[in-house]
């Protein structure tokens, strides 16, 4: 169904109010509705639309199933709400009458999609109805007939972006896109030619979203997901591969529901004011750049104002950011991953892995940072500006920064928070100081608890864990962890006549390993990791008893994998 954009009711907004004729003493009525068609979801759910008028109105209605908040509003701009009741049913639409005088009257239709969430099956060069594999339809007819919280499943195959974003330039090649605009579920994973009994196996069978329109032009993002925020829904990707995305000219924007979609921002996927799940999902070889104006943020993903997101077994990797941000940038926003990885990206300033910034609260379970390669500040965690990042059993590792600035594993900067929790950040590097960790301006919290940093290399005046000398500088909590060659003890002491020697005393894998090794001595057990995470809130899952492979922590070893 096509969406009807708001009018501009700027326009002749001073003439509304002073639309008395030169020549004849006659008031001129005035009625302009910001939008005379809009269509709702199924839920039960509040919305509104702009009226401006130079007299008082009345608001009506034919239909039962929707409220108003008001009947009667005075001259000026006003916004007229009203709430829809939930629909289990078909489709249905109603009119709200908008009427000032008998001259002066305006309908706006109410469409509600229907609460019967049809499911639809998909191939690429799919011509049926879509409701079953022999009648397979085209991804583009799914996405339009889908409805709140819809089933799209998907065979194996290259799907390209061939529809222009809503309100974007249709003269433009880049702006088209794969658009995720409903709270729906796409499954990929099939095989070619499925059956009934078929089941996903995205492991064999690849689903492959694909910005790459042609030998010199890409979308600006392969998927743009501009579902609204819904409490009780959200979007939700599984088994499919998106790749392709070129985000570039940053200094425009596609407007849609109020948030301004930046063009170049996320070449992979553009994320904002929505809940998304991926899973089994793989967001590879996108890019930022300036091919098309000035160069973008965050190649794999951008998601920002207000996304709450969800990995699970997803791969971010071999992105290339042309600026800051490589593969995944958070703003303002919330993150929970488990199991995934942000590995292989690079930029060409900062923030090549993970990045978040500004307002941003990243959670990471059982994940991997590495290998991740940019020019100035946090090649693997960024964490700027009112952020704090949780990152349980994971590993940081293999970072670089060949930027005097600092920050080869993990950087904070400008207030933020972090909290390594049973984790090992080793063999990262910094040109400049904190190899490990480094943190500069403002008060920025690091808590070290039950985990290991060693084996980075930063300049020659520094170590692995550094900070900017500054007034508002604090020294980092350290707790049942190695820095370095030193052993920190339960109360945050150092160890007298430990010490950890990281060539020797970790294997291939970064495991803790050999005699007398305060790595396994110092740490903490599942018992003591359960009290410790029971003092958050909200509480760790029960994944911080267990190592980043599901081993019980029941001996008192540090880092991210015991066994």
């Amino acid at each position: 169904m096509k969406n009807i954009n708001y009018l501009i009711l700027i326009i002749a907004f001073v003439s509304l109010f002073t639309a008395c004729k030169k020549d004849k003493n006659i008031f001129e009525s005035k009625l302009l509705i910001g939008n005379t068609y809009l269509e709702v979801s199924n839920k039960s759910q509040r919305y509104t639309f702009d009226v401006l008028s130079n007299k008082e109105i009345e608001i009506s209605t034919d239909a039962t199933w929707i409220t108003l908040d008001s009947t009667n509003f005075g001259k000026g701009k006003n916004k007229v709400g009203f709430t829809a009741s939930l629909n289990e049913d078909d489709e249905r639409s109603a009119v709200i009458l908008v009427r000032m005088d008998a001259e002066n009257e305006r309908e706006v239709l109410v469409v509600q999609e229907t609460g019967k969430a049809p499911v639809f099956y998909v191939k690429p060069d799919g011509k049926g109805d879509g409701k079953s594999w022999v009648n397979a339809m085209d991804l583009n007819s799914a996405l339009e007939q889908s409805t709140t919280n819809s089933v799209i499943h998907l065979t194996e195959g290259i799907y390209k972006p061939t529809k222009t974003i809503r309100n974007g330039d249709a003269t433009n090649e880049s702006d088209k896109t794969i658009e995720i605009a409903k709270n729906i579920t796409l499954i990929g994973g099939y095989e070619a030619n499925p059956t009934s009994s078929s089941t996903a196996n995205p492991a064999v069978y690849k689903t492959i979203f694909d910005g790459q329109l042609s030998s010199s032009i890409n979308s600006y993002h392969t998927v743009t997901i501009t579902a609204p925020f819904d409490a009780e829904s959200k979007v939700s990707i599984s088994g499919i591969v998106i790749k392709g995305g070129n985000a570039t000219n940053r200094g425009s924007n596609v407007t849609i529901s109020d948030v301004r979609y930046n063009r170049g921002w996320g070449g992979g996927m553009l994320i904002a004011n929505a809940r998304v799940e991926l899973s089994n999902v793989e967001v590879i070889e996108n890019k930022t750049s300036n091919s098309g104006g000035t160069v973008g943020y965050g190649a794999g993903i951008y998601a920002f104002n207000n996304a709450e997101i969800t990995l699970k077994n997803v791969k971010i990797n071999n992105n290339r950011g042309g600026n800051n941000g490589g593969g995944l940038w958070l703003a303002d926003g919330r993150l929970i991953a488990y199991n995934s990885q942000f590995n292989n990206n690079s930029a060409s300033g900062t923030a090549a892995g993970l990045h978040g910034y500004p307002n941003a609260t990243l959670t990471l379970y059982n994940c991997e940072i590495k290998n991740n390669s940019n020019t100035s500040y946090g090649a693997g965690l960024y964490v700027r500006e009112n952020s704090t990042a949780y990152v349980i059993n994971s590993l940081i590792s293999g970072n670089k920064s060949t930027s005097a600035n600092g920050g080869g594993g993990v950087m904070l900067y400008g207030g933020t928070t972090v909290h390594l929790i049973s984790s090992t950040v080793v063999d990262n590097t910094s040109a400049g100081p904190g190899g490990g960790v480094y943190k500069r301006n403002l008060v920025n919290n690091l808590n070290i608890y039950n985990s290991i940093i060693a084996n980075n290399t930063q300049a020659a005046t520094s170590k692995d864990v550094d900070m900017f000398a500054e007034a508002s500088a604090t020294n980092p909590s350290i707790k049942n962890s190695v820095i370095m060659t030193s052993v920190y003890s339960a109360e945050g002491t150092v160890v007298s006549g430990s010490t950890f020697s990281p060539n020797t005393m970790l294997n291939n894998d970064f495991m803790p390993i050999g005699q007398n090794n305060p790595a396994l001595q110092y740490g903490v057990d599942k018992d003591g990791l359960s009290a410790y995470g029971s003092t958050f809130n909200p509480i760790f899952s029960e994944h911080i008893t267990k190592d980043m492979f599901g081993a019980e922590r029941t001996l008192k070893i540090m880092g991210y994998k015991i066994k």
